[in-house]
C-alpha cells in the first residue's frame, strides 16, 4: 500500500492515542505522535495533512487556537470525552474541521481522517494555482519596459482594486486579454471566474443565449436548462472581447443588464441578479462607430468608464528585445535545440519591422524561427522574408528596401570624428548576452548614419529619446 499523508497525534492519553495511530498506520498513512501541544506547534513546518487533538487535555482548546493561528489550513480534528460537548462546541467554533468522541470509532476515524485530507489537499492546490495565476497575469509580469507600457501598468495598478467597468483598445495581437486577466487576477474578483466572450465570433442568433443561457422548452431543442456566461461569471469578470462587434440587438439587451446587474433567461420570467466586473476591449474605433450609428451611445458610456490604450509595437521598439529574450525563454522546453540568442542582423531586422500583428506576430515569428534554425542562435535567415528585409544593408527609399549582395555584410568600422567615436564594434558570437546583441545593434546603426543620432535612430524606427538612453546605458560615445 502506497505511504500516504503525514498526520500528527496529540493525546495524552497514551493506550488510546496508540491505538489510533496503529489504525491509522494500517491504511497508509505516516503517524507522528504528541503527548503534548508545545512539541506539536514547534513541528508544524513538517506540514501535516490533518491534526488529531484531544482537547480534554491541559490547555486544549488554548493549543487548538494556536494551531489555527499558526496555520489556518490544517484541518483539525478533536477527541473529546463522551460528557465533554461544551467543549466540542467551542472547538468547532474556534474552527475545528470535526469532532469525534472516546473511545473513537474506527470506521468514523477513517472517514473523518479521509475528509479533512482531501480538503486540505484541495486547499493547497487551489491556493497554489491562485498563486501562479496572480504570477502569471500580474502586470509586473507583462513584458515591457518602454514608457508607453509604464503608463498601461500604472493604469492596471490604478484601478485594478475598484469595481469600475474598463474599456483596453488596441490593435489586435497587443495583448488586450492579458492586460484583463491582470486586472482580473489582482482584483477583488480574482477569486471567481475570468469568463471571456468574443462578441464577434458568436452568431447574431445565437449571442442572447451564449449571454443569458436558457430555460428548458425554450425553443425547439432546448430539452434542458443552461446557464449563461453571465452567470458563469457570478463572482468573478467578464470580458467582452471585440465588443465593437456586438450586433444592435444584443447591444440593447446588454445595456439593459447593465442598468442594475440583472437578467432573465431566454424563455424564462425569473430575474437572476449578478455580481461581477466587466472589462471589455476592440480593435475598432468604437467612437467613430458611435457617430457612425453602429453602436449605442449610451452602451459606449457605461461600457468606457475607465479606458486603457495599449499601443502598437511598432511605437515600442524598446519592447521588442526583451519581448524577443521572453519568447526565448518561454519556448526553450518546446525545443530540443539549446537556443539562448538571436545574432545581430537577426535582432536588428526585428527591431526594425513593422509588426502589422504587433506582439502576437513576434511571438510567432520567434517561435517559428526557433523550429527552423540549425544553431544555437536564431540567424537572420531564419526569420520570414519579409522581416529579413529589414536587415541591416537594406536603404529605405521609400519605403522600397535594396538587398545587399550575398554575403555581404554591413560595414562594422566607426568613422565618427574623436569626440563622437563610439568603441569598437564586433560581431556577437552565439554566447553573447541579449544587452550585447542589443549594443551591437545600436552601434551598427550609429555607424551607418557617420554618427549622426537623428539619421541612427530613424534607421532603428525608434525616437530620438530612446536612442539617447541606449546611449547613456551603454556608454557607446566618449
Amino acid at each position: 500500500m502506497p505511504t500516504k499523508d503525514l498526520l500528527f497525534l496529540v493525546d495524552t492519553d497514551i493506550p488510546h492515542r496508540d491505538m489510533m495511530a496503529g489504525w491509522l498506520q494500517d491504511q497508509g498513512y505516516r503517524v507522528k505522535v504528541f503527548d503534548n501541544g508545545e512539541l506539536c506547534l514547534n513541528t508544524l513546518d513538517e506540514n501535516p495533512g490533518a491534526i488529531c487533538l484531544d482537547i480534554n487535555m491541559s490547555e486544549g482548546l488554548n493549543i487548538l487556537k494556536r494551531l489555527k493561528l499558526a496555520n489556518r489550513d490544517i484541518p483539525i480534528l478533536v477527541v473529546t470525552k463522551n460528557d465533554a460537548v461544551d467543549s466540542a462546541v467551542e472547538a468547532m467554533k474556534i474552527g475545528a474541521f470535526d469532532y469525534m468522541a472516546k473511545p473513537v470509532d474506527k470506521v468514523r476515524l477513517k472517514i473523518n481522517v479521509d475528509r479533512a485530507i482531501e480538503m486540505h489537499t484541495m486547499v493547497n492546490k487551489i491556493q497554489r494555482l491562485q498563486g501562479e495565476l496572480k504570477k502569471t497575469y500580474s502586470y509586473k509580469n507583462i513584458v515591457g519596459q518602454s514608457d508607453a507600457m509604464k503608463q498601461v501598468f500604472a493604469q492596471v495598478d490604478e484601478v485594478s482594486g475598484i469595481n469600475i467597468n474598463v474599456f483596453i483598445n488596441g490593435e489586435s495581437g497587443t495583448g488586450k486579454e492579458l492586460v484583463a486577466k491582470a486586472l482580473h487576477f489582482n482584483s477583488a474578483y480574482k477569486t471567481g471566474d475570468f469568463v471571456a466572450i468574443n462578441c464577434g465570433a458568436i452568431p447574431e442568433e445565437l449571442q442572447e443565449n451564449e449571454f443569458f443561457g436558457h430555460e428548458k422548452g425554450a425553443y425547439t431543442g432546448a430539452d434542458d436548462s443552461r446557464i449563461g456566461k453571465l452567470e458563469v461569471a457570478n463572482g468573478g469578470t467578464l470580458f467582452l472581447d471585440e465588443v465593437g462587434e456586438m450586433p444592435p440587438k444584443m447591444q440593447v439587451k446588454l445595456l439593459r443588464f447593465l442598468q442594475d446587474k440583472s437578467f432573465e433567461r431566454v424563455g424564462g420570467n425569473k430575474k437572476i441578479n449578478v455580481d461581477l466586473r466587466i472589462i471589455s476591449a476592440t480593435n475598432r474605433n468604437l467612437e467613430e462607430a458611435v457617430r457612425q450609428g453602429k453602436f449605442r451611445e449610451d452602451l459606449y458610456y457605461r461600457l468606457v468608464v475607465y479606458s486603457v490604450f495599449i499601443p502598437p509595437l511598432r511605437e515600442r521598439r524598446d519592447d521588442v528585445p526583451i519581448l524577443i529574450n521572453h519568447f526565448l525563454k518561454k519556448y526553450k522546453s518546446d525545443i530540443t535545440k539549446k537556443i539562448t540568442t538571436v545574432s545581430s542582423y537577426a535582432l536588428e531586422a526585428l527591431v526594425r519591422y513593422t509588426w502589422p500583428g504587433n506582439v502576437r506576430q513576434l511571438e510567432n515569428e520567434i517561435y517559428r524561427a526557433m523550429v527552423s534554425t540549425r544553431t544555437d542562435t536564431v540567424q537572420i535567415e531564419n526569420l520570414s522574408p519579409e522581416i529579413q528585409k529589414f536587415r541591416a544593408g537594406y536603404v529605405g527609399e521609400d519605403n522600397k528596401f535594396i538587398p545587399v549582395q550575398k554575403n555581404q555584410e554591413p560595414t562594422l568600422e566607426a568613422t565618427l570624428p574623436p569626440i563622437s567615436q563610439p568603441p569598437p564594434h564586433t560581431v556577437p558570437s552565439s554566447s553573447s548576452t541579449f544587452e550585447e546583441i542589443e549594443k551591437q545593434a545600436f552601434l551598427a546603426a550609429l555607424s551607418r548614419a557617420n554618427g549622426k543620432i537623428p539619421q541612427a535612430a530613424k534607421d532603428l524606427g525608434i525616437s530620438r529619446a530612446t536612442f539617447y538612453r541606449k546611449i547613456k546605458k551603454y556608454r557607446l560615445v566618449n
